[in-house]
């Protein structure tokens, strides 16, 4: 069996059994969430854009969760345990999915954009960083990390020159974990507020990248 076909097997297992990490506070944020997550199409497939391992994409109303069995067998070369993987990422893109049933994409202007990527990215990334999320101990180094991507946010939201829009555009939930300065800013200040998380999400995602750069880390 090659790394593909084994990706693909893992994959099917964590589906069979799966369950949401950090299920408590999935359905104390989003309530009932049935109908959504039997709406949504799982495709595991190989290729994607290299800077994704996985992606929702929304066709005619339906969600579609796209995994690239490519990168994952890269990560099984590497010695990952790809089932744990596998249900944090099938959890984060899933939490899209919740996401876009309350607040679907519409057309934004570039800081509507980052205030919109920076919620939904922020929701996926808390909730599938690790399981017990509200136990998660956040030691010094996060708070260099926090800062780091909050001065990042904070200048991508200056920014009027449209090349620069869109290199921040992209930059802003794409590369490296901790180089994805809007999913990772957002990450962070609501594991600050991991008590408030409920009440964050009813407020939206309209003007949040102002909360995120109000927030002194203490």
């Amino acid at each position: 069996m090659n790394d593909i076909e084994s990706c693909y097997n893992q994959f099917v297992d964590v589906f069979d059994s799966f369950r949401f990490q950090n299920e408590d506070l999935v359905y104390d944020i989003f309530g009932d969430i049935s109908a959504a997550v039997e709406n949504a199409n799982i495709m595991l497939i190989v290729g994607l854009p290299s800077m994704y391992d996985a992606l929702v994409r929304v066709h005619e109303d339906v969600p579609y969760i796209i995994f690239n069995m490519l990168s994952f067998a890269n990560y099984i070369s590497q010695g990952h345990d790809l089932q744990g993987l596998a249900r944090n990422l099938i959890t984060h893109e899933l939490i899209h999915v919740l996401i876009d049933q309350k607040y679907p994409a519409v057309q934004l202007d570039y800081k509507g954009y980052l205030d919109y990527i920076s919620f939904h990215e922020g929701f996926a990334h808390v909730l599938s960083y690790k399981d017990d999320i509200c136990q998660y101990q956040l030691d010094e180094s996060y708070k260099q990390r926090f800062d780091n991507a909050k001065s990042k946010l904070a200048n991508a939201l200056t920014q009027t020159n449209q090349k620069l829009q869109d290199k921040y555009s992209l930059e802003a939930n794409t590369g490296k974990f901790w180089d994805k300065f809007a999913s990772v800013s957002s990450m962070l200040y609501l594991m600050k507020h991991i008590e408030s998380l409920k009440n964050i999400y009813d407020e939206g995602w309209q003007g949040y990248t102002r909360k995120i750069i109000e927030y002194l880390w203490e």
